[in-house]
C-alpha cells in the first residue's frame, strides 16, 4: 500500500503542472503501457513520462482525474 501511495505521489509531482491546450480536433492517442510495480527506476520513469504525455494528449487537467486514470494503468505489485 505504501508503494502505491509513493507511485501516486510521483505521478502527481510528474504531471502536476501540465497544461492543456484548446485544440478543437483530437488526434488518436495510444494508451500508455501498464506499470507492473518493478523496482527498476528507469521503468518507473518511463511510466511517469508516458502518463504525462497521455494526459497532455487527452487534455486532462484535474489532479483527481489524473490520479484516477493513472491508477487504472497499475498492475501486479504496483496495484497492491
Amino acid at each position: 500500500m505504501e508503494e502505491l501511495r509513493c507511485v501516486v505521489n510521483l505521478v502527481k509531482v510528474a504531471i502536476g503542472n501540465s497544461a492543456t491546450s484548446g485544440r478543437s480536433q483530437k488526434a488518436k492517442v495510444s494508451e500508455p503501457q501498464r506499470f507492473e510495480g518493478n523496482r527498476d527506476g528507469k521503468e518507473l520513469e518511463n511510466f511517469l513520462f508516458e502518463m504525462e504525455q497521455y494526459f497532455r494528449a487527452i487534455g486532462t487537467s484535474f489532479e483527481e482525474d489524473k490520479v484516477f486514470v493513472a491508477s487504472m494503468y497499475l498492475a501486479g505489485d504496483a496495484k497492491l
